[in-house]
């Protein structure tokens, strides 16, 4: 087989997960669309969108937690560049799209039935698109919020990817422990700097406010640094993805 990246390749390993799973698909964005029927605050359908995204983008490589399965997908002919970037693309590219459009035909079907039903007159309302708090991302450094959100939305996609390759059993519950375990190493480290640098004993009672302005004189590349890293952490991700992806053997 030619190693070289082929789009002819990708395509047919994309066409070959709605081929398997349209029955799946289509019930899934039914109750989608049912849900965000019901559902019309910003932030209810934010947490709905992350929470069924990184168990969609945990299901990618769900053949890998049954033996034969994994080792058919392993022998499809196609490089694992191109097995990594089908799962990206419908983990990131193909849901988030998916994902919005539900939204848009939910919330309006929604709120047109409930003025037929209820003889209202309301507006479709479609909150995750409000640009009203534009100014405020403007004073935090960036006018592009839907970019960040994106950004965010990549990374925890990255990372729950990755958790579907990297553990064979329940890679739900496994990347989530990963995460918090993390999360504890990082707070502790984060307490232990604490205690160096300002000298206190205990943090119980001190409350200690680090100025966002004065870390950029003290520090000028921070916010260029911090820009970095931002836009670094999914590809990072997909990178350990990819290298783990070519250690699985059939």
């Amino acid at each position: 087989m030619n190693t070289t990246f082929s789009f002819y390749r990708l395509g047919l390993l994309l066409n070959r997960f709605f081929v398997e799973n349209k029955q799946k698909e289509l019930t899934f964005w039914a109750i989608a669309i049912v849900v965000f029927m019901l559902m019309y605050n910003a932030a209810s359908v934010g947490m709905f969108i992350i929470i069924a995204g990184f168990i969609f983008a945990s299901r990618i490589y769900k053949s890998f937690g049954y033996t034969p399965g994994g080792m058919h997908y392993l022998l499809i002919p196609a490089t694992h560049l191109e097995k990594l970037v089908s799962g990206i693309i419908l983990s990131t590219i193909y849901f988030l799209i998916g994902v919005l459009i539900s939204y848009m035909l939910g919330n309006t079907i929604g709120t047109h039935l409930g003025n037929l039903i209820f003889g209202t007159n309301n507006e479709v309302n479609l909150q995750l698109f409000d640009f009203s708090n534009k100014m405020q991302y403007m004073d935090s450094g960036t006018i592009y919020p839907y970019i960040d959100m994106f950004i965010g939305f990549a990374i925890v996609q990255s990372i729950f990817l990755l958790g579907s390759i990297y553990f064979k059993r329940n890679p739900i519950g496994k990347t989530f422990l990963a995460i918090i375990a993390f999360s504890v190493v990082i707070g502790l480290f984060e307490v232990f700097l604490l205690k160096l640098n300002f000298d206190i004993t205990s943090l119980q009672h001190e409350n200690i406010n680090i100025n966002i302005l004065d870390l950029k004189s003290m520090f000028p590349g921070a916010e260029t640094f911090g820009q970095i890293i931002k836009f670094s952490i999914a590809p990072f991700f997909w990178v350990v993805s990819y290298f783990r992806l070519t250690e699985k053997e059939v």
